[in-house]
């Protein structure tokens, strides 16, 4: 059975569906009686007081005692009990009534959560921090990349500085290997501040952010006064 209720003899009580079913076959029932026989069921073995039916079955619509005794009346005709001798309901006199039959609960298995559709970005799994090796390499290569581009860059400087008349004294080679020694310098420095500032962030991880802004302005720092 795949909802969720209580099983008692053949009977089968599906509260999700608000069925009674005898062997698999429903059993018509009004939606007031279904609640009392959900209550009777639900206390198995314990006394429900008549009170106890008026409010939560009838919640507060005025009703007389004989509106509850007809609506047990029915719930025995259609389990096959009698008052008698009952197997099901036990009248308890002046007081209530009493689910006397073993009751068995059969719940449903349990599913798991859905999981709302969410951007692949914010699934990502956060990477875990660098070790000291990770950021000397990152920071390392970061450095080296710079050196490249201040060497390309102080070749060109280098050449256009030479080009233009020199003063007495200074030679065309000199001025190439001054301008082509500061450029890769202030690239090597600014390179440094930004690369290594970037692998910092790696020893972060739920403040990976502020780390890669402290970075950031590390690298314009160094840039800036170089």
């Amino acid at each position: 059975m795949d909802s969720g209720g209580f099983r008692f003899q053949r009977f089968f009580l599906d509260t999700r569906e608000r069925q009674l079913l005898l062997d698999d076959v429903p059993v018509e029932m009004n939606s007031r009686y279904f609640d009392a026989l959900v209550l009777l069921v639900r206390e198995q073995g314990k006394l429900v007081s008549k009170d106890r039916f008026f409010e939560e079955v009838w919640r507060g619509v005025p009703v007389t005692d004989e509106a509850l005794t007809q609506c047990i009346k029915t719930l025995r005709r259609q389990l096959g009990d009698s008052a008698a001798s009952p197997c099901f309901i036990e009248t308890v006199p002046k007081h209530g009534y009493r689910f006397i039959a073993p009751v068995e609960w059969v719940g449903h298995e349990a599913a798991p959560p859905a999981q709302a559709a969410v951007p692949a970005s914010s699934t990502a799994i956060a990477p875990r921090p660098y070790s000291w090796q990770q950021f000397l390499l990152l920071g390392g290569a970061g450095m080296t990349g710079a050196g490249v581009s201040g060497i390309i860059g102080g070749l060109f400087y280098g050449f256009v500085g030479a080009s233009h008349p020199l003063q007495p004294g200074m030679g065309a080679v000199s001025v190439l290997l001054v301008l082509t020694c500061l450029t890769i310098l202030m690239a090597l420095v600014g390179g440094a501040g930004v690369s290594f500032g970037i692998a910092a962030a790696g020893f972060a991880s739920s403040r990976l952010w502020q780390w890669s802004v402290a970075g950031g302005a590390a690298g314009g720092w160094s840039w800036g006064p170089s």
